[in-house]
């Protein structure tokens, strides 16, 4: 199985919490992914829109 790599520290600790949900992945079953992935990528949305005020 190929390994995700986990990313450093951006600096912004909402993305970085956001990303923290990748970590371990992909030791659970597939079908939680598209949640994992739909909450980081909702996470990620909010944070650039509080950045663009």
């Amino acid at each position: 199985m190929t390994e995700i790599a986990t990313p450093g520290s951006t600096s912004d600790d909402a993305v970085d919490e956001a990303l923290s949900a990748l970590a371990g992945l992909e030791e659970q079953p597939l079908r939680n992914h598209v949640a994992v992935f739909e909450a980081v990528h909702g996470s990620l949305q909010d944070r650039l829109a509080d950045a663009e005020g």
